[in-house]
């Protein structure tokens, strides 16, 4: 039987980006409307078979400037990242540079990243064209990039599914 492996998987992004209910949508395949901001960490588990088993122990990090003092203990011992930002509030997709250079100062330059444009839902009010997003992030190590909705599950296991995927390629080269 071959044995499952566990990954730490730490979701990072401002306040008020989606961090909280991609995993929602991940784990209970459900959606909240209205907005609580997440005080600190929250911890859900999710397994899944991606041709080997594999436990998801996701960290729902708060984005509020008041939790950014607790940001290293909460990253340390990640496996992977999955940095998310609001594709509706430019301020939010500015700020992926700074949760890139947290995250590898915390847990070295090589752990596995993916970011995430939230709200894809909300054509309409679109502030971030994937072409930007993806001109930002070609010079990132990791430069693997998703559009998502947290309200209609567009691409949500997707993406989740790929950071697992490419931690097992970091992990077994």
């Amino acid at each position: 039987m071959t044995k499952a492996f566990r990954f730490k998987i730490v979701l990072v992004g401002d306040e008020a980006v989606g961090k909280t209910s991609l995993i929602l949508r991940y784990i209970n395949d459900s959606f909240k409307e209205n907005y609580i901001p997440t005080l600190g960490v929250n911890f859900m588990t999710k397994d899944v078979n991606i041709g080997q088993p594999v436990r998801l122990i996701t960290w729902d990090i708060g984005g509020q400037a008041t939790w950014k003092a607790k940001l290293p203990l909460y990253l340390k011992g990640a496996d992977g990242a999955i940095i998310v930002f609001d594709l509706t509030r430019r301020k939010t997709f500015i700020s992926i540079e700074n949760w890139i250079s947290k995250l590898q100062e915390v847990t070295g330059s090589k752990t596995p990243f993916l970011v995430v444009g939230n709200k894809s839902d909300l054509n309409d009010l679109r502030k971030i064209k994937e072409k930007d997003a993806k001109k930002f992030l070609k010079h990132q190590e990791y430069n693997i990039y998703f559009e998502s909705s947290a309200k209609t599950g567009e691409n949500v296991d997707t993406f989740f599914e790929k950071i697992a995927k490419v931690i097992i390629d970091h992990k077994t080269k």
